[in-house]
């Protein structure tokens, strides 16, 4: 462990993490614990040889929040910032980020991961990714670089993944696992990915996707588990896994294990669901092509066309929870212990979000018919609307199966309703309805959310299901609301008008569906999803 007893070494680490766009404590007091280094990819006797390649190593910073500056507990009181505001995209519109407990648990102990590339001396060409210059013990006077922008780094991570090393050092580990190398060569050329996203992302060749988690989570990655479940099962609708990166090491004296990384495919001409959805908005009822580079052009129109494309996405899901069923526990909950948790949720946010209060009667409403209800649970997505889907040339794959950020990896395991992914899609067409003002968007998140129902459902909603289903997306609607006030107070009617929708269904069944009644009329720019990008 170093890093404490060197203050050129924390500080110069810690402005790196805590300007990073990935650090969850923006805003925030932090103190700098320490940094472990885990074993070396490469041999540090051929450091200074010109023609070897830099000093590449994993390396974890442990940072620490003061009980009252905690991120977790500042993004859930009300007013708090649950993301970045740096982009002037994120003020305009998009739907709300993973749902969050509304008042999270203290988690004041954070575990950030570090690929570092190591010089003698300055690059040019790497000068945006420069981490910090000092003493290492190995090494000597070295400049620190994000190896994610480092092309020769990135290959000796390949390089090892690919040859399924096992380092070890002393006190800690790093361990390569390759699942599916097709198509995988060392000599792919690595370029990283630019846009907004949460961890790092790195592209080799048209081949795959090297994704770095920077915010650890101990134990299991979620979606690295659930890719390699899924791809076992030889489900279609993922891509596919072709390895993942371990990292152990000792803090406090106690050993700590976490994924550090995973590789999947690159899949080719695929086009993000909530980009596609908007561009079918835009057109309202004239054809339309979206470019998907080297694969040909697809023509895509608004309305009933791009329902086609929805009950095709409502199939993909289907397909995945079939295959989760077969690969996970299963289990039954009482309908009433799920509506007393979502009655719990409804107060707090009532008593946060005033907006809120003249619907409590009816949302209660909405979760006393669960009880009555044995609700079957199983593994799900967790966090499942358009932004966490591509369209492909061989149909729809679905992303990020990490779940609720907010919510604990052990909470995030445990099975629960496939209803709550296909509440988390239903409202992601009427904010994309919402995006999008027109004439025609009330009606055309109508057709989306029918259509979408009945590919997953492969025929029609009976009125238990339809009940069930209408308690689930008001628990995310609720959740819409605070986000909102929160963040986007212009954008609070968007869940409103659907909380209002809703309790009017639970009164009278032939009242409209949520998202058929008129968008905002005032002309926003749609910005992308805020989400975590493969």
């Amino acid at each position: 462990m170093r890093g404490t007893a060197d203050p050129q070494v924390a500080d110069q680490v810690l402005r790196y993490i805590s300007n990073a766009r990935w650090f969850a404590g923006k805003g925030r007091q932090v103190q700098f614990r320490s940094l472990t280094p885990l074993p070396w990819l490469t041999e540090v006797s051929d450091f200074f040889s010109p023609a070897a390649p830099p000093g590449v190593r994993f390396e974890i910073a442990e940072v620490a929040y003061p009980p009252e500056e905690d991120p977790e507990s500042a993004s859930a009181a009300p007013g708090g910032a649950e993301q970045e505001a740096e982009s002037p995209e994120e003020t305009q519109v998009s739907e709300p980020p993973e749902m969050m407990i509304l008042e999270s648990n203290p988690s004041p102990t954070e575990y950030y991961h570090l690929a570092i590339s190591y010089r003698p001396a300055p690059h040019t060409e790497l000068h945006q990714a420069e981490i910090g210059r000092f003493t290492d013990p190995d090494l000597g006077p070295v400049i620190a670089y994000d190896a994610a922008q480092d092309p020769e780094a990135c290959r000796v991570i390949l390089s090892a993944l690919l040859a399924g090393r096992k380092l070890r050092s002393p006190d800690s580990e790093a361990r390569f696992h390759t699942s599916n190398g097709s198509g995988l060569r060392s000599d792919l050329q690595s370029r990283p990915f630019t846009g907004q996203q949460s961890n790092t992302s790195v592209m080799f060749g048209e081949t795959a996707i090297l994704k770095l988690f920077r915010r650890l989570e101990l134990g299991r990655n979620l979606d690295i588990e659930m890719h390699a479940a899924l791809n076992a099962g030889d489900s279609s609708d993922v891509a596919s896994l072709f390895g993942w990166i371990e990292g152990s090491w000792v803090s406090n004296g106690r050993q700590l294990d976490a994924d550090l990384a995973m590789v999947i495919e690159q899949l080719a001409g695929a086009v993000d669901g909530w980009e596609l959805a908007l561009e079918a908005l835009r057109v309202g009822n004239a054809s339309m092509k979206i470019k998907t580079g080297k694969i040909k052009t697809a023509k895509i129109k608004a309305g009933s066309d791009f329902a086609a494309e929805a009950e095709a996405l409502g199939r993909a899901l289907a397909n995945i929870h079939s295959a989760l069923r077969s690969s996970f526990p299963t289990a039954k909950v009482a309908g009433a212990r799920t509506a007393m948790i979502m009655m719990d949720r409804l107060y707090e946010a009532a008593r946060i979000a005033p907006a809120l209060a003249p619907h409590v009667p009816g949302l209660r409403r909405c979760f006393d018919e669960l009880r009555s209800e044995m609700l079957d649970t199983q593994r799900v997505h967790g966090d499942f609307h358009l932004g966490q889907t591509l369209h492909t040339p061989s149909g729809w794959k679905i992303t990020d199966f990490e779940g609720e950020p907010a919510k604990t990896i052990a909470e995030r395991r445990l099975p629960d309703s496939v209803w709550r992914d296909v509440a988390g899609m239903l409202r992601s067409f009427d904010y994309a309805a919402a995006s999008v003002p027109a004439a025609h968007s009330s009606a055309w998140a109508a057709h989306c959310r029918a259509a979408f129902l009945r590919g997953y459902l492969d025929g029609e909603l009976d009125e238990t299901r339809a009940s069930v289903l209408r308690a689930y997306e008001a628990d995310k609607a609720i959740y819409e609301v605070v986000y909102e006030m929160r963040n986007r107070p212009e954008w609070i009617d968007i869940p409103l008008r659907a909380v209002a929708e809703l309790t009017a269904q639970n009164q009278d069944s032939n009242q409209v569906a949520p998202g058929e009644l008129a968008s905002p009329t005032k002309e926003r720019e749609p910005a992308s999803p805020t989400r975590e990008q493969e």
